[in-house]
C-alpha cells in the first residue's frame, strides 16, 4: 500500500527512510521538490518503509529538463519519478508496490510516459519481472554519487495492459472487487 504525505511527520519519515538507503547506497541526500507528490510505502503492517516521488516534468530541475528535452515528442505527458528507496527488511513487496503505484499515478494523473535516472538493477528489473517498458535515451551519467540511466517509463502501455498475464503481479496486489449497489 502507499500513502500520500501529508503532514510533517509523513514527510519527517519519508526524509528518514530515503536518507538511510541512499546514505548505504553511496548516493547524495535530496529533499522533496516544491511542486511534487511524495508518498510512503507501507509494509502490511502499516509500517512506512519505501518513499516514492512525482514532479510534473516543467517542475523537475534544469539539468533533468535538459538532459531530456530532445527525446521526448509534443504527445507526451511527462512526470519525473525519484526518491524510490526501500529499507533493507521491506525489499521486494513495497518494491512491487513502489512500481504499482507509479503505474496508479500515472494513470489517476493522466501521464503517459515518466523519465527519471534509473539505477541500473532497477532499470533491469522493471523491464524484466514487472514487464514496464523502460527506454534508455542517454549514455549512463553519474548523479548523485552513482551511475544512472537515462529513462523513459512507457507507463500508458503498462496501465493499458494491466489485464495482460504479464502484468499478473499487479493483478495480485490490486485487484479490484466489484461491489453490487442497489
Amino acid at each position: 500500500m502507499y500513502k500520500l504525505v501529508d503532514s510533517v511527520e509523513s514527510l519527517a519519515s519519508f526524509h528518514q527512510i530515503k536518507e538511510s538507503v541512499w546514505t548505504s547506497m553511496g548516493f547524495e541526500m535530496e529533499y522533496v521538490k516544491n511542486g511534487s507528490d511524495a508518498y510512503l510505502l507501507l509494509s502490511e503492517d502499516d509500517e512506512a518503509g519505501g518513499t516514492f516521488e512525482f514532479t510534473p516534468h516543467e517542475k523537475s530541475s534544469a539539468f533533468l529538463r535538459n538532459l531530456f528535452q530532445d527525446v521526448l515528442s509534443a504527445d507526451m505527458k511527462v512526470v519525473e519519478v525519484d526518491s524510490f528507496a526501500v529499507l533493507p527488511k521491506y525489499r521486494g513487496k513495497l518494491g512491487r508496490w513502489g512500481v504499482a503505484l507509479m503505474i496508479d499515478y500515472a494513470e489517476k494523473h493522466g501521464y503517459t510516459h515518466a523519465v527519471g535516472l534509473a539505477d541500473p538493477a532497477f532499470f533491469q528489473l522493471i523491464n524484466t519481472k514487472y514487464n514496464v517498458k523502460a527506454t534508455q535515451v542517454k549514455d549512463m551519467v553519474y548523479y548523485k554519487g552513482a551511475n544512472a540511466i537515462p529513462t523513459i517509463f512507457h507507463l500508458q502501455e503498462a496501465y493499458t495492459s494491466k489485464d495482460h498475464p504479464a502484468f499478473s503481479w499487479y493483478q495480485t496486489l490490486c485487484k479490484q472487487i466489484k461491489v453490487e449497489v442497489s
